[in-house]
């Protein structure tokens, strides 16, 4: 499932409590369109190099952005092709 494809998505709910980390990790979510569960995976499952990307606060080059817009589709896909 592409970016675009989750982008009006209905799952994604936001679990703010006030805290600074929700704050980030909500961020993060955000701007991926990703829900809780699939954001669990990908902090499990990517190496550091990649999360390094995803949580960027840098303004990436084309390279790089392409390079995390791919890395997260993977990991998604990887987590829908596990069996429940």
């Amino acid at each position: 499932m592409g970016r675009l494809n989750r982008k009006n998505r209905t799952d994604i709910i936001l679990k703010n409590r006030g805290g600074m980390f929700d704050a980030i990790n909500d961020a993060v979510k955000q701007t991926w369109r990703i829900n809780d569960e699939e954001y669990d995976f990908i902090c499990e499952n990517a190496t550091d190099e990649e999360l390094d990307l995803i949580v960027s606060d840098s303004i990436l080059d084309f390279s790089k952005k392409r390079k995390v817009i791919e890395c997260v589709n993977r990991l998604i896909e990887k987590m829908k092709s596990l069996p429940l």
